[in-house]
C-alpha cells in the first residue's frame, strides 16, 4: 500500500508491533489471551469465568489484568507524546485481515505529514 513502517519500535512505550513514525500511529496486534478478549470469543460472562476450574485461576487473572493496565498505561503515556494509538485484536487479524489493514491504512494516510 505503499506505507512506510518500522516493527517492533522499542524507542516507544509498550514496543508497538507496528510504527508510522512519520504519522506518529503506534498499532498493537494484542493477543486475546493474553490481552483480555478470549473469554469473549469463547462466551464466557467474564476474563474469571474463564478460569472457573483452572488450578492457577488467581495468577491467570492477575497476570492478564496486569498486561490489560500495562496497555491502558502505554496508551496514555503514547498520546500524551502525540501519538495515535491503534489497537487491533489477534482474531480480527486472523478473521477480517482486509478489514484489520484497511482500517490502519485509512488513519495512517488521515494522519501522514503531506
Amino acid at each position: 500500500m505503499g506505507l512506510r513502517y518500522r516493527l517492533h519500535y522499542s524507542k516507544l512505550p509498550g514496543q508497538p508491533d507496528i510504527v508510522f513514525v512519520s504519522a506518529r500511529i503506534a498499532v498493537f496486534v494484542d493477543g486475546d489471551y493474553w490481552h483480555g478478549n478470549q473469554w469473549r470469543l469463547r462466551g464466557f460472562d467474564s476474563l474469571e469465568s474463564q478460569f472457573e476450574g483452572v488450578r492457577n485461576r488467581s495468577y491467570w487473572i492477575a497476570k492478564i489484568r496486569r498486561n490489560m493496565e500495562r496497555d491502558r498505561l502505554n496508551n496514555q503515556k503514547l498520546k500524551k507524546a502525540g501519538w495515535q494509538v491503534i489497537r487491533v485484536w489477534e482474531s480480527d487479524v486472523y478473521k477480517r485481515a482486509d478489514w484489520a489493514i484497511g482500517k490502519i491504512a485509512r488513519i495512517v494516510r488521515r494522519r501522514r505529514p503531506r
